[in-house]
């Protein structure tokens, strides 16, 4: 058996047609260390990861999902279940086993949904949860998915930051992970994994232009919020204080202006004060800057809106803030936005 090895392994190296090789190659132990890394992360999270198969009387559709317990509650985008009349959803683990599943929650705010298989087996692996808040950009991550109708596929990127979709003159938008790791079609609901084979995010979003591509995760820290409220009560709270906001930084010296020329230098500018909610009733104003939350440093409108988007519903916030050059400090407690004090998602915060 060693001689015929010995001879196939020769076999092999040798030219196909005669003549010479191209010289054999040593990697640098970095980078095979790397390569491992990522090797050892692909079989980690394999048996957490599953396609889900959506059928509706006009459609099929793919997205990925990932298993976050033993009873069969699966995480995905909650896009990925949209559809109208009535809907079959079937979930298919690595191995290939096919497992009816039902909708236990979905909230489009922030894009999450929970299915659970109607039948689970004893055998389920859950997925191992990172914290996102300290996911570094720069940091290598592996997308891992059914994308474009595949089975499991891997890539590889780094964090390329933290983006504010959605953003407007009113609201700061969803933070979201984004990342250069190759993301399709099918991505979606599938995790966003580091070199410790935890998960710190959920793939929902793609931005294709002529410069190439980024994803776009939901930070697994307010996926796990989001999964824990939806399986315990069927639906999500968002945390609310009721204002729309600007970055003091980025007002033009027209807006400084009219805003008044006592504004500090960097802040969170409150543009509009939603009527009864918990900013109202704390006395806030329009024009007021907040500074900071809590005893936390509030340099622009997305730290606020990124620590209220924190909060669990009936928090207690004390909240500084700038009027009229004058610093001032008052308490306020968070509400729910889909309570009748709300407004429409993604009004304010």
């Amino acid at each position: 058996m060693f001689v015929g090895g010995a001879v196939l392994a020769m076999a092999w190296s040798a030219p196909l047609a005669g003549g010479r090789l191209t010289a054999r190659t040593e990697a640098p132990s970095e980078a095979r260390a790397l390569s491992r890394a990522f090797a050892n992360v692909a079989h980690a999270i394999g048996p957490s990861v599953v396609r889900i198969e959506v059928t509706t009387a006009s459609e099929q559709a793919t997205a990925s999902g990932i298993i976050i317990d033993t009873r069969g509650h699966v995480v995905t985008s909650s896009h990925a279940l949209d559809g109208s009349g009535p809907m079959s959803i079937a979930v298919v683990l690595l191995d290939g086993r096919r497992f009816e599943a039902a909708i236990v929650g979905r909230d489009k705010g922030t894009d999450v949904a929970v299915v659970l298989l109607t039948s689970a087996p004893r055998d389920l692996c859950a997925a191992r949860f990172g914290d996102s808040e300290r996911a570094d950009v720069g940091e290598w991550v592996l997308a891992v998915g059914s994308p474009l109708g595949l089975e499991q596929t891997i890539t590889a990127g780094i964090i390329s930051g933290r983006a504010h979709v959605g953003a407007n003159e009113t609201t700061p938008g969803q933070m979201y992970l984004q990342t250069d790791a190759k993301v399709n079609p099918g991505n979606s609901g599938g995790p966003l994994v580091n070199l410790d084979g935890e998960v710190v995010g959920l793939s929902a979003l793609i931005s294709a232009g002529p410069g190439g591509s980024y994803g776009y995760a939901v930070p697994i820290n307010r996926v796990r919020r989001m999964a824990a409220m939806l399986i315990r009560d069927g639906h999500a709270q968002h945390p609310y204080i009721g204002v729309a906001l600007r970055d003091v930084r980025d007002l033009d010296p027209v807006e400084r202006v009219r805003w008044g020329e006592r504004l500090p230098p960097r802040g969170a500018l409150v543009s509009r004060i939603i009527r009864d909610a918990p900013a109202a009733r704390a006395g806030l104003r329009a024009g007021d800057v907040i500074t900071s939350v809590n005893d936390r440093d509030i340099p622009a409108a997305t730290e606020l809106a990124d620590l209220v988007a924190t909060q669990e519903v009936g928090a207690r916030l004390v909240v500084s803030f700038v009027r009229s050059g004058a610093t001032r400090t008052v308490p306020l407690s968070v509400a729910d936005q889909a309570s009748p004090e709300g407004t429409a998602a993604g009004e304010s915060l």
